[in-house]
């Protein structure tokens, strides 16, 4: 299960020369993931990757949505990459970690084991990326203390000065197509893999 806001629909921004366009990292991930399974000779399981981002979502919105988002499909993990929004209506990142911390919890409440993502930076040096910054060491010392798993989508989207690699973003803030795949592969390298590892181990 992908918990999540426009990062998770895969929200594009128009370009002049086309429409609206989605390119959700769970369309990209999943494949990943099946193919890992065959070379682990996982005979008998699969991989389904369900999306349940919102454009716009908040925190809050997706502690209102959990029981319907996530408890009424038992997933086995949920990949939670949320607090862009709360960030940008002004909330502090302790505030937003205090979400963040209960949508963990819910998770876990659930039965599902969650998967914590750190927030992506944004090209613009408007102060925003101190604030990214400083939420994401919360998350990773959180989820360091908890032993839940973590995926550093900040250090592998950032370019050399820190922000959003403008490669990976048509408008500084949502991802491209290429800012997307870079995410999956990310989730997938450091933690994805790793889970089908252990199976393999234990199967």
């Amino acid at each position: 299960m992908c918990l999540g806001d426009s990062l998770t629909v895969g929200y594009q921004s128009p370009s002049p020369y086309g429409g609206y366009v989605e390119t959700p990292y769970t369309d990209m991930l999943e494949p990943m993931t099946r193919v890992r399974l065959q070379e682990l000779g996982l005979k008998g399981y699969e991989a389904f990757f369900i999306n349940k981002g919102i454009n716009g979502d908040s925190t809050d919105g997706m502690l209102g949505r959990f029981r319907t988002s996530v408890e009424a499909e038992r997933p086995d993990y949920v990949i939670i990459w949320a607090g862009i929004n709360d960030l940008y209506a002004g909330r502090e990142p302790g505030q937003v970690m205090e979400n963040l911390v209960r949508l963990y919890a819910r998770a876990l409440k659930t039965g599902s084991k969650p998967i914590a993502c750190t927030l992506t930076p944004t090209e613009a040096d408007d102060g925003m990326n101190s604030r990214i910054r400083e939420l994401n060491a919360l998350i990773t010392e959180h989820c360091d203390d908890k032993g839940i798993r973590i995926v550093d989508l900040f250090s592998s989207l950032a370019g050399p000065d820190g922000r959003l690699n403008p490669l990976y973003s048509d408008d500084g803030i949502h991802l491209s197509l290429q800012g997307y795949g870079a995410a999956a592969r990310t989730m997938f390298d450091e933690v994805v893999s790793f889970i089908l590892e252990e199976l393999a181990e234990t199967s």
